[in-house]
């Protein structure tokens, strides 16, 4: 029986994020929904974060099955094509023409909403031309997931207000059935962007087009946002290790980092500022060495490409003015992080709250936290860009005086410390927000 979407879902919309993983969004988000003569389904989305646009992702879902294909077609099974620029400094990771990047089978499909769930069986959902996973649990959910646990995305259309309801849910940890990745209500902007029938289920991750508008072809790597900062990267000489870089993480929140390196001393010295409520408001920043590594071996140290939408694996520093600055680690992909020394810090470090804004400053080495001391890993240095990987959240004590929940004030970002323009775009820059 071949899989058929209601058709009031088809359109282009646009709406502002409830929550999403990347922290709160300032610009509207656009998403569509279209059908081709081939009855298969394309859903596309643009990401625009606080003014800047970083790329967009597509959507296969089959109308039909096709059994005699390796890909072991079934109708309603969906694959996920897309990067997001200003994320990855390693273009050649994502491959030109992979067959996918990860599939998803039909959950459940009413007259109202249809849901999709991971394909945690489907061993090949990884094998790209590139083989950079070589098996399922490097995947980029939680570590050891099955299915809707590991990734659940439901699409809902009410008909008396005419909106499109979007929920992403990704893996949790102990004591939660999911944690949020992207919820947003959409309101009908327009008729459905137009395609041709080379864009089938399994035709690959064709970048070819977006919302039936010709992109840019000299992508080196078949996605036309990959290549950007890699040419950039190239062009820039490495800055100096003793200036300071200053950069708005995220808008809405006005979330500031601010950094120097002293390599002679082997130290990071940080300061992270971000609007504030109250003297009990928390501002924090979260390393993780490793979060980004394909290292299966990783997986059973708390840390690795599976963590990437969690925050299990970091080492956490926050700071209020009531509460002081305090050191942590994340031991679950969601839930509170537990007090923890492992990360040295200075003993200078400081939190301040003034005119409405809380700032918190501190020092730590290249090489500490968790994987430094507890394993002992002398690869775990935050100067690591290739695997490196940082978190950032807001929020206020409790009466405890412990850090209580952030809610959507926290994000996700890469990291190159020494040359931070390899994933921070330059109007991010503090100089621009003033």
């Amino acid at each position: 029986m071949a899989f058929l979407l209601p058709e009031a879902f088809l359109g282009s919309w646009v709406g502002l994020p409830s929550f999403s993983m990347l922290g709160p969004f300032s610009t509207p988000y656009s998403f569509s929904i279209s059908q081709i003569s081939t009855g298969d389904y394309l859903l596309e989305n643009e990401i625009v974060m606080d003014g800047l646009d970083m790329g967009w992702q597509r959507f296969y879902v089959a109308a039909n099955s096709d059994p005699d294909t390796d890909l072991g077609i079934d109708p309603g099974d969906l694959h996920y094509c897309g990067w997001l620029t200003n994320f990855t400094s390693s273009p050649e990771l994502t491959g030109g023409s992979p067959p996918r990047y990860n599939r998803f089978n039909l959950e459940e499909l009413t007259e109202e909403s249809v849901t999709f769930c991971y394909d945690s069986d489907d061993k090949g959902a990884f094998e790209m031309q590139i083989n950079r996973f070589v098996h399922l649990d490097m995947n980029p959910f939680q570590y050891g997931c099955e299915r809707c646990s590991c990734a659940n995305w439901t699409i809902s259309h009410d008909h008396l207000t005419d909106t499109l309801t979007s929920s992403l849910q990704m893996g949790a940890g102990e004591g939660h059935s999911n944690s949020k990745h992207l919820f947003v209500e959409l309101k009908r902007q327009g008729l459905p962007p137009v395609h041709d029938s080379s864009h089938v289920y399994g035709s690959g991750c064709d970048f070819s087009g977006k919302d039936g508008e010709a992109v840019a072809t000299k992508s080196k790597t078949g996605c036309p946002f990959l290549d950007q900062r890699g040419e950039e990267r190239e062009r820039e000489e490495e800055a100096s290790t003793l200036s300071s870089h200053c950069y708005v993480l995220n808008e809405e929140t006005d979330y500031r980092l601010t950094w120097t390196l002293d390599e002679t001393a082997g130290l990071l010295n940080v300061t992270m500022s971000a609007i504030a409520s109250s003297p009990s408001t928390w501002v924090a920043l979260g390393f993780r060495p490793k979060g980004r590594s394909y290292d299966e071996s990783y997986a059973e140290e708390l840390t690795g490409k599976h963590t990437n939408f969690g925050m299990l694996g970091a080492d956490i520093v926050a700071g209020s003015l009531s509460g002081g600055v305090r050191t942590m680690f994340a031991e679950l992909y969601t839930g509170p992080p537990v007090p923890s020394s492992d990360l040295e810090i200075s003993s200078d470090s400081s939190a301040n709250y003034e005119d409405g804004r809380i700032t918190v400053s501190f020092s730590r080495p290249f090489l500490s936290g968790y994987l430094a001391t507890q394993l002992k890993d002398e690869t775990a240095t935050i100067l690591d860009n290739a695997d490196a990987d940082i978190i950032w959240a807001i929020g206020s004590d409790d009466s405890t005086g412990s850090c209580s929940y952030h809610d959507n004030n926290r994000g996700y970002r890469f990291i190159d410390w020494r040359n931070p323009e390899a994933h921070l775009a330059d109007t991010m820059k503090c100089d621009n927000h003033k």
